[in-house]
């Protein structure tokens, strides 16, 4: 099993889809406030909304895959892309495991092509929901975090198991040809 390079490329998969749960996918330092007070904010129904801020105050907003926290309160749960990246990890894990059954473990390397593509797809989507809410902001400064490229990196880790699966289902049919 672990002597296949596919097993390790899909290990590989699961632990940087595991590092996935810890790190804050970016953060924002909201500083000067509008001179009313106010600023424009994410609700709970993911909705823009005006939120009354008193001057002087100095927020953070922090996106992580439990969802978008303002001054350390969830403003928008992101539930969907948490369900998303669990799953994920399970279908990484349990691939690992099927390396007899080549075909099935080709279709699920598909399968985490598509879901490690919704999961950036997701994390591009909140950044920019929660970029376009503070477009109204005098000054802010948002950190972007290397978290927010992880899907990409094990997508291309799924392509090396995929081809190295590919490449024993060659080898297979070419001994059997001899045969």
């Amino acid at each position: 099993m672990l002597q296949r390079i596919q097993t390790v490329h899909l290990l590989i998969v699961v632990a940087l889809t595991a590092v996935m749960f810890f790190p804050n996918y970016a953060t924002v330092k909201l500083g000067a406030i509008m001179p009313a007070g106010t600023v424009q904010s994410v609700s709970a129904d993911s909705t823009i909304t005006r939120v009354t801020v008193p001057v002087g105050a100095e927020e953070e907003v922090t996106f992580n895959l439990w969802g978008i926290f303002q001054n350390g309160h969830k403003a928008v749960p992101t539930t969907y892309m948490s369900v998303l990246v669990i799953l994920t990890l399970a279908v990484a894990f349990v691939t690992i495991f099927l390396y007899r059954k080549r075909w099935l473990q080709v279709r699920l390397c598909f399968a985490l092509a598509i879901m490690l593509l919704g999961i950036e797809a997701f994390i591009i989507l909140y950044i920019y929901k929660l970029k376009d809410a503070l477009d109204a902001m005098q000054s802010y400064a948002i950190k972007y975090s290397v978290a927010d490229v992880l899907p990409v990196v094990a997508l291309i880790f799924v392509y090396f198991a995929f081809r190295g699966i590919s490449k024993d289902i060659a080898l297979l049919r070419s001994l059997d040809r001899i045969r």
